[in-house]
């Protein structure tokens, strides 16, 4: 303004000291006036773009956010007509306040420089609208991407992290960046690109076959471009005016130039096919048309001419360069519908390309490393644990339910009697040579027959381990949830975390993490996200107690499941009724007596001719009798020889075999003769009618006079 206030003839307005002195100050009341408004309008376009902002996924959705945009310009037009017309009062008052500035001269020019300052501030403020519109629907756009990455990102990982599970193979780098290339192509494919409004190729395609055709000096062939665009034939064909007259002339005698003509219509069908290979190149780039793409094209179309000899004409060239570029107008058209819109959008998503291929693929890694860990977690520290927990207290429990249903296992005594009960009842020779030759051997095999029959009898045992392992998992289950507790989401080091998961579950006295040091080394210390290790950690305890449930399930040998508890039953079993381990050294009958003793005594002696002689029996033993009929064990001279042993010449057992023996003894006397080659002894008649019955209630009537 005051350029124009001191060039022309308002230059003598001004050239007194006072009119420019008031010139000035008006001048810089403007000047504030103006920023005044300027200010107002960027406070005002900053709720406008909040408004547009607030769309949100509508911003993509063309009818509403049109909408907005053309309310928010009517709105920017009158809230910047209001502010120019404030400045328009501000002027008019401060010119008729001062004296020296003629409000006639000076008015016109103010208005006017107002009513430019209109025109851009209102231009500048739908300009920037419009920006920030196509900003946020472009950053809308980029956050969809990038979900739908992201997704077919989830889902990829996912499936490696499952098949490197179970393969247990490392993949290469090389091979993550084929998965993702895979990834990054379907999401490109299945993204929704904005529809560009009609936006024509065909001039820019004309424009660069134009520049061609000057360069190759072919000028005179402008015209053909015209049809470009057009509907054209589904294929070229070749006629007469691509061959020259003498040409023609040459060759006339040839079937109408048939050779001529075969020869220049398979060129172009070569051309023809490198052009839709061509296409296909480029339509699987994820890329919006570009003239080079032309250039290309036409670069292409010359090499292939100039490889043949044909004595063609220009027109032949010409035709097919436009033939070709009438069909690319046709095939890139619809990538330029799909993506002009978004081609910054495509441009920055193709420039960050390898920033999430390197995300992808660091992802996988720790997602890996992070499957791996836990997987070395459950299969060294936790199954250990759970399969201790399970078995440790299993072999006493087994102990406690046959002792419950068998009363014979209660004490030595009653176990020794119950086998000698089961020996008459079974009236088998071969168990009483065993009972008589092995004793120890015998009842360690009578004990393993009677865990075995409970095992099979009993349902008991798969509801143990079914209730043991509920137990475990569930205790272990939340020693990783409380663990988890205040850590979700947060990159830490796994090692004392899961140190903290096996001292949470020591806390219950019942439980012994003896694998525990496995997590010594650097293999356990790993960073990740706990919650992400959480959920893996909580799939393979799941997965391993389905396996165990499903184990503990099936049918398998009994011998087999004996091999399971840490503490054997068997062994257990005997170790409740083995009582003393001395035996008689004259008739290898056991020691009856409870611990504590010094002097062993036998309750039921067993007859020397029921034994081999060379058993241990002392032959010619002074206190032996040599009378067939005396079946008395031997006791003369015993206590010089076993002083640890009482068996007294009063002891009725040591005079006469017990109802028992007697029974026993005329039940298998000639197989006892048999067995030990020799004759059978003399047996009355009165020892064949002792009955079953009466060798039992003698059984019974030692050990209860024995008091063991």
């Amino acid at each position: 303004m005051l350029r124009t206030m001191t060039t022309g003839s308002w230059g003598l307005l001004v050239r007194t000291l006072k009119n420019t002195w008031s010139f000035c100050l008006l001048c810089t009341e403007f000047f504030q006036w103006e920023h005044s408004c300027l200010e107002h309008m960027e406070s005002w376009l900053k709720g406008a773009t909040e408004k547009i902002f607030d769309t949100k996924a509508k911003a993509l959705e063309a009818e509403i956010q049109n909408s907005l945009l053309n309310k928010l310009n009517d709105e920017a037009r009158e809230e910047v007509k209001t502010e120019i017309d404030k400045l328009r009062s501000k002027a008019d008052a401060y010119l008729m306040k001062d004296n020296v500035l003629e409000m006639n001269t000076f008015k016109p020019i103010l208005m006017s420089n107002m009513d430019h300052l209109q025109e851009e501030v209102t231009e500048e403020m739908v300009q920037r609208l419009g920006t920030v519109n196509e900003s946020h629907c472009s950053l809308t756009q980029l956050e969809r991407f990038e979900n739908s990455l992201e997704k077919e990102q989830e889902s990829k990982l996912h499936a490696l992290v499952e098949n490197s599970k179970s393969s247990k193979v490392l993949l290469q780098d090389t091979e993550l960046e084929e998965e993702f290339e895979d990834v990054w192509s379907k999401t490109l494919s299945n993204f929704d690109f904005r529809p560009s409004e009609t936006d024509d190729i065909t001039a820019r395609v004309t424009d660069v076959l134009k520049h061609n055709l000057i360069r190759c000096g072919l000028q005179k062939h402008m015209n053909k471009l015209e049809v470009i665009g057009k509907n054209q034939a589904s294929g070229f064909q070749v006629n007469d005016e691509h061959f020259g007259y003498r040409s023609r002339l040459k060759h006339m005698f040839e079937d109408n130039n048939r050779l001529q003509r075969i020869e220049a219509q398979q060129v172009a069908c070569n051309v023809t096919e490198e052009y839709n290979q061509f296409v296909a190149d480029k339509s699987s780039l994820a890329a919006d048309f570009s003239d080079s793409y032309i250039a290309e094209l036409l670069e292409n179309v010359e090499k292939a001419l100039k490889d043949k000899s044909m004595e063609i004409r220009s027109a032949f060239e010409v035709d097919l360069k436009v033939y070709l570029c009438g069909a690319a107008c046709q095939d890139f058209q619809k990538r330029h519908d799909r993506y002009a819109k978004d081609s910054v959008l495509l441009t920055t998503i193709t420039a960050t390309k390898s920033k999430y291929m390197s995300d992808f693929i660091y992802k996988f890694r720790k997602r890996d490393q992070c499957q791996r860990v836990a997987q070395a977690f459950t299969s060294m520290v936790v199954k250990p644990t759970v399969l201790d927990y399970i078995y440790r207290p299993l072999g006493m429990q087994m102990v406690k339910d046959i002792q419950d249903k068998a009363q014979q296992y209660q004490s030595p005594c009653s176990f020794h009697q119950s086998l000698m009960e089961e020996l008459v009842k079974e009236d088998h020779f071969e168990s009483f040579k065993e009972y008589l030759l092995d004793y120890d051997k015998f009842r360690v095999r009578k004990i393993q027959e009677t865990v075995v029959a409970h095992l099979s009898e009993s349902s008991n045992f798969g509801i143990w381990r079914q209730q043991r392992l509920g137990e475990i998992v569930g205790k272990i289950a939340a020693a990783v949830s409380q663990t988890a507790e205040g850590a979700s989401g947060v990159l830490s080091d796994t090692k004392p975390l899961l140190e903290r998961v096996c001292l949470i579950v020591e806390k219950d006295g019942d439980v012994d993490v003896k694998a525990r040091s496995c997590l010594d080394g650097p293999f356990f210390s790993i960073t990740t996200e706990w919650d992400r290790f959480v959920t893996c950690l909580m799939e393979l305890l799941a997965a391993m107690r389905l396996e165990l449930a499903q184990e503990f399930s099936q049918n398998v040998e009994i011998t087999q499941l004996l091999q399971c508890p840490i503490i054997q039953p068997q062994e257990a079993l005997f170790e409740r009724v083995r009582g003393c381990d001395q035996h008689c050294p004259l008739c290898r009958a056991p020691c009856e007596l409870q611990e504590g003793h010094e002097l062993h005594k036998a309750l039921l002696h067993r007859p020397k001719d029921m034994l081999p002689h060379d058993s241990g029996m002392t032959e010619g033993n002074p206190g032996m009798s040599k009378d067939k009929q005396d079946l008395s064990v031997a006791c003369s001279s015993l206590h010089s020889l076993h002083p640890d042993w009482s068996i007294s010449h009063g002891d009725p057992n040591t005079e006469m075999p017990c109802a028992y023996w007697r029974y026993v003894w005329a039940r298998f006397n000639e197989s006892f003769a048999k067995e030990y080659n020799q004759e059978p002894a003399d047996i009355s008649d009165e020892w064949k009618e002792i009955t079953e019955e009466e060798a039992l209630d003698s059984l019974k009537e030692a050990f209860f006079h024995g008091q063991c």
